[in-house]
This record gives C-alpha cells, structure tokens and sequence, in this order.
C-alpha cells in the first residue's frame, strides 16, 4: 500500500501511436493529504475528451 501522497503535473497530448508527448513531473510531496483521500489510479473522475 502507498505511504506518500505526491501531486505531478501532466500535459495529456499523446502521439498518433498512442505515447505521451511529455514526461510526468512531480511537483512536490502532499502531507497535507492522507493516502485514503485519493482515488486508486485508474479510477475516478473521467478526462473530457475534446
């Protein structure tokens, strides 16, 4: 199980093969914020597509 809660910023353009255009980065360390509070990824709100 996770122990850390760490917030990242993603930019969501993929290539036409299906890749991220762009590397995830971690921004900083949330704790603030209790492992429970988060969703499993995978999980939760849906992206919009557009």
């Amino acid at each position: 199980m996770p122990e850390l809660v760490a917030e990242i910023e993603a930019d969501t353009a993929i290539d036409r093969g299906g890749v991220w255009r762009h590397p995830l980065r971690h921004t900083r360390l949330r704790l603030d914020v209790a492992v429970t509070d988060v969703p499993p990824f995978g999980t939760g709100v849906e992206p919009a597509s557009g």
